[in-house]
């Protein structure tokens, strides 16, 4: 009988592991995954995933943050028997950036995988807008962030992620440089170091002798294209602008129309309109200029005579009043200008081979252009052939036709219908 008693819980020990096992699948298992499942649900992991195969778990999915694995870990020890086989929870990499234009700053948050994915990301913001401050308290690192499939670092201009947040950074490109004291102070953005180098190169070719600070003329590859950027009509510009002793101040934007001021002659100012032309596009162009007779007249000159300071003040002496008159319409000297000039002889010969003299002539401002250069020019080589018939050497004289100062304008020569002699 007992032999027959075992013999058949041993045949019923199969059926039993069976309702055991379907008991668990079928009741306990179920139920035990819906508390995973909850678990992870609550702690806001997208995309969860849970395996269970008897008591061994598996889980997988992305998480917000560090905080949110460390409850779900917590929480899943706390159910009992089930042993965590593997967790393939993680941080999805991710990047959200806002832009302050009230002070220029870029907030970045978000999260990456370590401290070099962060360096590498604000190493190329700064290239891409080094007027922007960055701020990065938000972003933070952990070894549980994932990068996007297909998604390599260092971070580059090309890189998915950064998508997002680098179009909205393209900025227009801006020029403006102004005269501060002894310096030229460039500011603005521009598109790439080439032309940066151009224009520091231009501003320092000039005759002023002034320092160039470039500290905030900086170059962004967002900087967006304007036909001011083009270095083969920009620099010219330049060129031409900052040759005069005493240059001005110009202001190029994308949004405003040019805007120029400075000292010129309307030679210059000719030039500047034709250089201008290809840069404005249209755009009216507004100058703001001082006119003088001719670059020998601007403030800041300074005289290319070698003479000794006595000498150079005993002649700045005797041209007291520089100006031979002529009367209008004419270019015959005067008996009695003829005179003057002979009485400056001595003095101008004392100086010696060191004194150079520019002899100009200046053009009425009402009369016709073309027929008031000749004529100025042609008062100005009666003077200087005057000169040299009195003993003057000759290739220490040049001659020269001013250019107009319009009429009323505050450097209009003090004598109309003159030649003015001037030490160069």
């Amino acid at each position: 009988m007992r032999f027959t008693i075992v013999l058949f819980f041993i045949a019923l020990l199969p059926v039993m592991m069976l309702a055991h096992w379907w008991e668990f699948e079928e009741k306990q298992q179920p139920l035990l995954l819906a508390r995973v499942e909850g678990i992870l649900k609550k702690a806001g992991i997208q995309d969860a995933r849970a395996e269970l195969r008897y008591l061994d778990l598996a889980i997988s999915g992305h998480a917000p943050d560090e905080a949110a694995v460390q409850t779900v870990l917590r929480e899943i020890e706390r159910i009992g028997p089930m042993r965590l086989r593997s967790s393939r929870l993680g941080i999805p990499a991710r990047l959200k950036a806002r832009l302050r234009e009230e002070d220029a700053t870029l907030e970045i948050e978000g999260w990456l995988p370590d401290q070099g994915a962060v360096d590498s990301l604000l190493s190329l913001l700064r290239q891409t807008r080094p007027d922007l401050r960055l701020e990065a308290r938000k972003l933070r690192t952990s070894p549980l962030v994932h990068m996007p499939e297909g998604e390599k670092l260092p971070f580059h201009v090309g890189s998915l992620m950064l998508s997002p947040i680098l179009a909205p950074l393209r900025v227009p490109s801006s020029l403006e440089i102004a005269r501060s004291g002894d310096q030229l102070v460039a500011r603005g953005l521009v598109p790439d170091d080439g032309l940066r180098a151009g224009i520091l190169e231009a501003l320092r070719a000039g005759p002023h002798g002034l320092t160039v600070d470039a500290t905030a003329l900086r170059v962004s590859t967002h900087a967006l294209a304007a036909p001011f950027t083009e270095p083969a009509t920009l620099l010219p510009l330049l060129r031409s602008f900052f040759s005069t002793p005493s240059p001005g101040s110009l202001r190029f934007s994308a949004d405003d129309n040019p805007v120029l001021t400075a000292e010129a002659t309307r030679t210059l100012e000719s030039q500047w309109l034709t250089l201008l032309r290809p840069l404005t596009h249209g755009r009216r162009a507004e100058l703001h200029l001082d006119y003088y007779p001719s670059l020998h007249h601007f403030p800041g000159r300074r005289l290319h005579t070698v003479l000794p300071p006595a000498v150079q003040q005993a002649v700045t002496d005797a041209l007291a009043d520089p100006f031979v008159r002529f009367s209008p319409g004419k270019s015959t000297l005067a008996r009695e200008e003829e005179a003057r000039l002979a009485s400056l002889v001595p003095a101008l010969l004392s100086a010696g081979p060191g004194l150079r003299l520019i002899v100009g002539g200046h053009p009425d401002p009402n009369g016709t252009p073309e027929a008031e250069a000749r004529l100025a020019m042609a008062r100005a080589e009666q003077v200087v052939s005057f000169l040299i018939e009195q003993g003057t050497p000759a290739v220490e004289i040049t001659p020269l036709a001013f250019d107009p100062v319009p009429p009323g304008g505050k450097h209009a020569p003090a004598v109309t219908s003159s030649v003015e002699i001037l030490i160069e």
